[in-house]
Order: structure tokens, then sequence, then C-alpha cells
């Protein structure tokens, strides 16, 4: 079914057809359902980790409910200093977003880029329940390779838009029985699922009147609501005021309900534009040498 991308700037020519296909949608299915609405994905690869020079090892993993994720894993050429689990946004895939971390493993950081269902060669549909089932798919998987080569380096998780929101969401309900997760970084995180919908709707006129169904998308998985479970990690929360698609204030919302040793970093730039500065990759490296200590 043709979806409407409510984290994505930009709507299909083709915006009443779309709208049409929605609204029989979210009046046919329940909210758990309406949450694919979310999702954006595609399945053609723009780069790869050696069009960048990069080396990585290609992880299959596959899920309870027999559902097939692909993903990379981007090794470093010295010492591993970490692992960074990297959740991307909301549309197209792994080999998109991977610029965004692709710096990484030369600083000493591997970095596992997991494709949600229905992303790259990922099978199945998404939602907001298999995304957190697929998250913890891949960190079980690392909690066992890590336990496996005997590393005691520390994990990490980092989210960007709807990655981000998803990560607040699973550090704050994870299996503690897995490997634990020493840090949390966000990236113009959405704070909650109705209120961007809703905003995402008023911003045209076309979808005016869409804002009522739009609140009907589950609100249990709210990050400002998830975010004040999490006492005992630290977290690095980023978000730039010039971020036209998840506004400043959703980071705001969210930085209001952490815990007093959340620091707040404010990015410049476009959304998830910020790791682009120089200055903003340095106090991000600070941040996870400073969780090390």
């Amino acid at each position: 079914m043709t979806k409407i991308n409510f984290l994505s700037p930009y709507f299909s020519n083709r915006i009443w057809y779309v709208l049409l296909l929605s609204l029989i949608y979210i009046f046919m299915s329940g909210c758990t359902s309406l949450s694919s609405l979310l999702f954006y994905p595609k399945k053609n690869y723009y780069y790869t980790p050696e069009k960048l020079g990069l080396s990585a090892e290609r992880i299959s993993i596959t899920t309870s409910d027999g559902e097939l994720l692909a993903n990379w894993l981007l090794k470093s050429p010295i010492e591993p200093k970490g692992t960074i689990l990297f959740l991307h946004g909301n549309g197209e895939n792994i080999s998109t977003h991977i610029r965004s971390v692709a710096w990484l493993p030369q600083q000493g950081y591997e970095v596992f880029l997991l494709d949600y269902r229905g992303y790259g060669e990922s099978t199945g549909v998404s939602t907001l329940p298999s995304a957190l089932s697929d998250i913890q798919d891949a960190h079980r998987w690392l909690s066992d390779s890590l336990k496996s080569t005997q590393s005691k380096t520390p994990l990490f998780i980092f989210g960007q838009s709807l990655g981000g929101a998803l990560a607040i969401t699973y550090t704050a309900n994870y299996q503690q029985k897995l490997r634990k997760i020493d840090a949390l970084i966000t990236e113009s995180a959405p704070a909650s699922w109705p209120q961007i919908a809703r905003e995402a709707m008023r911003s045209h006129w076309l979808t005016w009147l869409l804002q009522i169904p739009a609140s009907l998308m589950p609100g249990e998985y709210d990050p400002e609501d998830q975010i004040a479970k999490i006492t005992n990690i630290p977290m690095l929360l980023m978000h730039s005021q010039e971020d036209t698609v998840v506004g400043f204030h959703h980071g705001e919302q969210i930085f209001e309900k952490a815990n007093d040793s959340a620091i707040w970093l404010e990015t410049t730039g476009g959304h998830i534009a910020g790791l682009n500065n120089k200055n903003i990759r340095k106090s991000f490296l600070a941040f996870l040498a400073s969780t090390q200590n």
C-alpha cells in the first residue's frame, strides 16, 4: 500500500490518491498496524561500505517469527574502543544512512547498521512493535558476538530521527540479560508519535483534515514518556533549531523528561545533519570517551 511518510518534508505527486488509501487504511486497521505508516523503506542500495572505503561484514538475523534482517557491521581498522548499534530514520535503508556513521570506524568504533523489516534486503513489514523486536534481535546478536570474542569494550546505541525515538523506547525497556547498553545517543528524535503525525498533516492544506485520524497513532511508545524510565545510562540528546522535519521543540520536550545527567547538544544544519560539523563530531567522541572512564 502507498503510504504517507510522516517524517519526510516531501509528498508524492499523487497526493490525493495517497490520502484516499491512507484514510481507508486508517479506518480499516487498528492502531498498531497504523504505525506502519511511519516507515518508508526502499529496497535498492545506493552506497555500500566498500564504495566508501570501509571494511564490513554482512550480518543476517532470522527473527522469532521467521523474517530475515540484512545488516552491516562496519569494522574498525584499529583496536576497537567500542561497538555502536545504529538505528536509522524512517526513509530508504542503511545504504543512504551509512554516511552518518562512516567516519566512526577510523576513530576506533565498530558500527552495526540495522535495517528494520522491509528495508533493503530485510523481509517483512515494519510497525513500531516489530521494529523494537528487530532491535532486540540485533542487540541479542551483538551480545552473543561480543561474549564469544571475550570483548570487554562498551556497547552504545545511537539513533537518528525515528531511530532515535526507537532507541529511547528500547533502552528504557530492554532485557537486562542482554549485553549492557553503556550509553544512549539520539539526534532529531520526535517526542511523540501522535504529535509528529499531527504536525505533518497540519503542514499542508491538503492533509489538514487528517490531523484527527493522525492522533490515533499509538502513543504508548512515545519517547518523552519512555525516557523518564532511563535512570542509570549516560545520554547525549542532539537536535538542531534548523530542523524542519522534526521540530526543535521535540528535542526540548524529550530533554525536559530526561534525568539530570542527560547531556543536551544543540547542533547545526537540517534534519540529522549535525554530524557533518567537525565540532559536533568532537563532542560526540568526547561523550563516548567520557562514558568509559
